[in-house]
């Protein structure tokens, strides 16, 4: 097959739906998105952010955050309580039911990557994570 993905913007865009297809597709059991999974991902691993810190991690738009964690407390994944600090911020913390679905998660999120990375060998793989990590920090730290 010739290499059709001259431009490394195509390969991001590729791996970007690929990934989100593969992890909607294994969400649909517990009736979530790709997206909605990621932020459920990442309030369990910091066990509670703001909805400011999900943005900023997630270089994602407020409005798109702020409906989707709106979702989620509808589902009963997370909770929502107004910042003793801020009363205009929101701190967002998983329920029990997003600690029950995070290791399925955190597995087909690892297994969405193995996926993309099979012709890799372990070494390449481990050197693409970390680039990709790389490139990813650098990118959130820029202003827009």
């Amino acid at each position: 097959m010739p290499n059709i993905i001259e431009s490394p913007f195509k390969s991001i865009s590729i791996l970007y739906r690929k990934s989100h297809m593969w992890l909607n597709n294994c969400c649909l059991q517990h009736n979530l998105t790709a997206a909605q999974a990621v932020v459920i991902l990442i309030i369990c691993d910091f066990k509670q952010l703001t909805q400011d810190e999900i943005t900023k991690r997630l270089a994602l738009d407020k409005s798109v955050i702020a409906k989707t964690v709106t979702k989620l407390v509808e589902l009963g994944f997370l909770t929502r309580t107004t910042n003793a600090k801020d009363k205009r911020t929101f701190d967002i913390q998983p329920t029990e039911k997003s600690w029950e679905v995070y290791p399925f998660i955190k597995e087909e999120i690892e297994a969405t990557f193995q996926r993309m990375t099979q012709r890799m060998t372990e070494k390449e793989r481990a050197e693409f994570k970390r680039l990709l990590s790389m490139a990813a920090e650098a990118s959130i730290d820029q202003e827009d």
